[in-house]
């Protein structure tokens, strides 16, 4: 029984119950009024009737008191009593009945006398219903005016209206049950499509099993058809309009997907801001360059996540102003140098900005590396071009005569051509190896042998420094490396130590194999390097003590090539020192390298 839970078919049904009910109540109630009054009315007339035929037979009839008393006889099982008053209220034929001694009789009785007729109702008392009082004034030929009394009891007219009544009763139930019937199949007729269009029209349902019930629904020849039809095509027209939105809402995701992949695998950091300041959009590299925490999400304000009061001035300026804004600034923190342009979005139905940010930490430090390398260049070259002029300024100005101040400023002149021509060759080394330009070719080296070769060239200037010069460790060691790199290494290494070894020191290449890898070690017993200058020393003109350097003829570039040379022999070079006691260098190559043989 669908319809028994059916909200509209309760409705329609109880309204149309309620309705009816009412109706047939005020039915009732008006047919039991109006029966009253048509059996009041009909007591009247039956009554005037009958005193107006007793009193015409009064007229001709010879025994007034044997017609009475025949019509007292006939009248009795009806109820109605007569009499024949006087003007003295007093009965003119004796009767067996006395009149009621009642006020509306004597009131109805006198009218009559004066009027000629008068009705009366008695008020119901005792008996079971109020009865009617006629009076007609009789004028006999002889004799004084008497009054014709007669008194009737309207309960048989009651009881026929109440039997009325009860058939109307009776009728009208019976024609609301009809209806009520009728209106219950009805609205089940009703319900029922109605029932099936919402139950088929919800998302959860099979769009085949909702076609087919609203295609029933349909087929009806009424509204509820063309309703179920217009549902049927509306159905059809959502269920292309769900696909194409779901196809473009995949589309949009892929491309939103396409466009966050994009933007986060940006080196730059993104940042799209809202007028109010509120966060829309960063990528990870914003996240990463300004060291946002990951609770900091769209949404946030962009003053909650970043704590750089020039780079949110720089944010408000742009969104106040509408122009492009520049800034460079600092992260404290990570101690990142970062370049920041804020551009204002310029559709007026997306108002905002968009950051880029930029780490421009390398780019920096490249300047500054450049500064320095000008500048050391131009320190390097000015010593020995300014010695060179003095020398031939002196030699021009009549020097050349004295052979022997001659011999001493050309002496000082190719010792500084040497030095420049030495920094020029290293200059150009370094650039090469840099660059890649340079050609290595690996093949399987005798450190030993290399080493030896180095120390016996050094060796002359160890003993003018007064400098021992010594080789221990393993007596044979290979590795896999290019030969004149390999040289070039060692001879850096040892060329450093005994330019920062005083006399009476030792300069040692040490050879030995670790389970690390194989390693030439390079150590003195020098002057040491402080700690806070280690981690520079293989910078391109750097040096520890600048004019005690430039005094033994360094150029600053010597380690700054062993380290590019280790570089490009996949070795690796690391330093220990303290100062008073001395360095140590090691160079170690890996422990497994093609094209080695013991």
């Amino acid at each position: 029984m669908f319809w028994a839970r059916s909200l509209l078919f309760w409705k329609i049904v109880g309204l149309y119950a309620l309705l009816t009910l009412v109706a047939v109540s005020g039915l009732l109630i008006a047919l039991n009024v109006q029966f009253d009054q048509q059996a009041e009315q009909l007591h009247r007339d039956e009554a005037l009737a009958l005193v107006g035929t007793l009193s015409q037979a009064l007229d001709s009839a010879q025994d007034r008191q044997a017609l009475l008393d025949r019509w007292q006889g006939d009248l009795l099982h009806l109820d109605i009593r007569t009499w024949l008053m006087d003007d003295a209220l007093g009965s003119v034929v004796p009767v067996t009945e006395e009149m009621p001694d009642h006020p509306v009789v004597r009131a109805c009785v006198r009218t009559a006398l004066r009027g000629g007729e008068a009705i009366r109702w008695l008020p119901a008392g005792d008996r079971d219903d109020g009865r009617l009082v006629v009076a007609r004034r009789y004028s006999p030929v002889t004799g004084p005016a008497l009054v014709l009394l007669m008194i009737s009891s309207s309960e048989r007219y009651r009881d026929e209206a109440a039997e009325r009544i009860r058939a109307a009763t009776r009728a009208a139930a019976v024609t609301w049950l009809a209806g009520l019937i009728c209106v219950t199949l009805i609205s089940a007729g009703l319900v029922r499509p109605l029932r099936i269009i919402r139950e088929n029209l919800g998302a959860t349902v099979e769009r085949t099993r909702r076609q087919d019930l609203l295609l029933r629904v349909s087929d009806r020849k009424d509204e509820l058809g063309d309703v179920a039809q217009g549902f049927r095509m509306l159905d059809g027209d959502r269920t292309e309009r769900i696909a194409a939105l779901e196809q473009s809402e995949r589309v949009s995701r892929a491309n939103s997907d396409l466009l966050s992949a994009v933007l986060d695998s940006m080196v730059e950091g993104v940042i799209a801001i809202d007028p109010q300041e509120r966060i829309l959009f960063l990528n990870a590299a914003a996240r990463r360059l300004l060291g946002m925490s990951a609770a900091m999400q769209a949404g946030h304000r962009i003053y909650e996540a970043v704590r750089v009061p020039a780079l949110l001035e720089t944010v408000r300026d742009a969104l106040l102003t509408r122009e492009l804004q520049s800034l460079e600034f600092r992260i404290t923190r990570s101690g990142l140098s970062l370049a920041m342009v804020v551009n204002p979005i310029r559709k007026e139905s997306y108002p905002g900005a968009v950051a880029v940010i930029r780490d421009v930490s390398n780019l920096r430090q490249l300047e500054s590396l450049r500064r320095d390398f000008i500048s050391g260049v131009s320190h390097e070259l000015k010593t020995p071009l300014t010695v060179i002029q003095a020398c031939t300024d002196t030699l021009l100005n009549g020097a050349l005569d004295d052979r022997e101040a001659a011999l001493h400023f050309l002496t000082q002149i190719d010792q500084q051509a040497d030095r420049l021509l030495q920094l020029i060759l290293r200059m150009l080394q370094l650039a090469r190896v840099e660059s890649g330009e340079e050609v290595f070719q690996r093949e399987p080296v005798d450190i030993d042998q290399v080493a030896d070769v180095v120390l016996a060239s050094f060796r002359p200037v160890a003993d003018s420094l007064g400098v021992a010069l010594v080789r221990d460790g393993a007596s044979h060691l290979r590795v896999s490396a290019d030969p004149q790199a390999l040289r070039t290494v060692i001879s850096n290494l040892v060329d450093n130590a005994l330019k920062h070894t005083p006399a009476g020191g030792t300069v040692s290449v040490q050879l030995c194999e670790e389970a690390t890898g194989r390693s030439v070690i390079v150590r003195d017993t020098g002057v040491g390097i402080p700690q806070e200058h280690l981690g520079r020393i293989f910078e391109r003109f750097y040096r520890v003590n600048r004019d005690r350097s430039r005094d033994r003829g360094g150029s600053g570039l010597g380690l700054a090539i062993v380290k590019h040379l280790c570089q490009t022999m996949d070795a690796e070079i690391h330093v220990q020192s303290s100062p008073g006691r001395g360095t140590e260098f090691r160079v170690t190559f890996p422990p497994e390298s093609p094209g080695e043989n013991d």
